[in-house]
């Protein structure tokens, strides 16, 4: 789990892979936890490389991996 509390920011991405077992040490990340803890396999997310996205850290979102400001709350 990560101790942040804001959203980590990413741009020229094209996809990314996003833990579902939430025990990646990564975080909104897969590193293959879920391999060894079980759990979700992780999703492949499409983006777009022109656009900048904010991806949670704090796991307290609702649409995850997207930060939604639930740190602020």
């Amino acid at each position: 789990m990560s101790d942040q509390e804001g959203p980590l920011t990413i741009t020229g991405k094209d996809s990314i892979w996003a833990c579902t077992c939430m025990q990646s040490a990564h975080w909104p990340f897969c590193d293959a936890s879920h391999h060894t803890f079980g759990g979700g396999e992780p999703v492949e997310i499409q983006l777009d490389p022109q656009k900048t996205y904010q991806l949670c850290q704090c796991y307290k979102t609702k649409n995850r991996p997207f930060c939604d400001g639930s740190h602020n709350k």
